[in-house]
């Protein structure tokens, strides 16, 4: 006899019975999803999109004058982040603005025209990826790149602050979470990205704690050769990698991305813990190849480590496609009509 269980987070809590009854759940195995992300050869060529012109683009181009640096948040490689304020017309927003460095040199602001071009042509809006605004081009130090401002900040730390103090609204964050971030990264694989680099240090969080990805893109430690090639040195997250990309990622794809997605789904369940503990990087490898795969977190009920492990086939070929997964925890969830809270189904075949 086929149990159905309906429960209103927000309303009430979990009845003692409810784990055992989870065990017993019941997830239809989907066919192995298309790669839709086979990239051209330029897709992941910083310079091919730095040669665009970023003048004249009127739909992302932003006035220097309509830009307010406020307080510094960081600084990467070549760039420094900065909170900021933009005058749009009426409106005043905070942004994240990504500026070059005083001593940039051209190739920085190829570079960073580069990521501007590939936002701007590539990416469009999605509400689980961090939106691109626009840029600046008329700035004396180079182009700025206008992004959206997540106030919660970044998911892994979100993760690592709730740790004493799990409740039942946490849990039900968490799920819908796991969701989010597949809908982004199938919304990725529908425009033919390849993220490479998915985690959840490459999740923010905005004011109402829906993740934003971001971390994709042309690599900036992309080097241009003296021929005019291309040359990269990868720095590989070999935790978050699929076997297959843990020595180079130039053939990575969708189904290495839903490979990093699984390790996503087991840091979110963990709360921020590091993949792979007590196992040294230069051992996950050999560890994968055996077979082992890492235990399910205490936070997370079987039907999501079920999708985990599919995600973490050895072979990409059986792996599922996240079209195929998003539509798998989407049957999880219902939300009622002018309703906020969520219901959720589980299916159990006791007898």
């Amino acid at each position: 006899m086929v149990a159905v269980f309906m429960f209103l987070w927000r309303t009430r809590r979990l009845q003692s019975g409810i784990r055992t009854i989870r065990n017993t759940i019941r997830v239809t195995e989907p066919a192995s999803g298309n790669n839709r992300a086979q990239m051209s050869n330029n897709d992941d060529d910083i310079y091919f999109y730095g040669a665009m012109e970023t003048q004249g683009r009127d739909t992302w181009t932003i006035s220097r004058q309509d830009l307010s640096l406020e307080t510094e948040l960081a600084r990467g490689r070549f760039a420094i982040i900065y909170l900021a304020q933009y005058f749009n017309h009426q409106d005043v927003r905070k942004v994240v603005a990504k500026t070059l460095k005083d001593d940039q040199n051209e190739d920085n602001v190829i570079k960073m025209k580069g990521k501007i071009n590939f936002y701007g042509t590539k990416i469009g809006h999605h509400k689980n990826i961090l939106d691109f605004i626009g840029s600046v081009n008329d700035d004396i130090r180079g182009p700025i790149m206008i992004l959206e401002y997540c106030p919660k900040g970044v998911l892994k730390e979100f993760l690592e602050s709730v740790r004493s103090n799990v409740t039942v609204d946490l849990e039900e964050r968490l799920f819908r979470m796991t969701l989010a971030i597949c809908e982004g990264m199938d919304y990725l694989s529908s425009q033919q990205v390849v993220h490479r680099r998915l985690a959840a240090r490459n999740v923010l969080l905005n004011d109402q704690y829906i993740p934003k990805i971001t971390g994709f893109g042309p690599d900036p430690e992309a080097i241009k050769t003296e021929t005019g090639d291309t040359r990269k040195s990868e720095r590989i997250p070999i935790k978050w990698m699929a076997p297959e990309c843990m020595k180079t990622t130039k053939y990575a794809n969708e189904l290495s991305d839903v490979w990093s997605y699984g390790i996503v789904m087991w840091e979110i369940f963990s709360l921020g813990e590091t993949p792979y503990p007590g196992i040294k990087n230069t051992d996950v490898l050999s560890v994968v190849k055996r077979g082992t795969k890492m235990k399910k977190p205490e936070l997370c009920d079987d039907v999501f480590y079920k999708i985990m492990l599919k995600c973490w086939h050895y072979d990409p070929r059986k792996r599922s496609g996240f079209e195929q997964i998003k539509e798998e925890l989407s049957k999880l969830f219902t939300e009622e009509t002018g309703d906020d809270d969520y219901y959720m189904y589980y299916k159990s075949n006791e007898k």
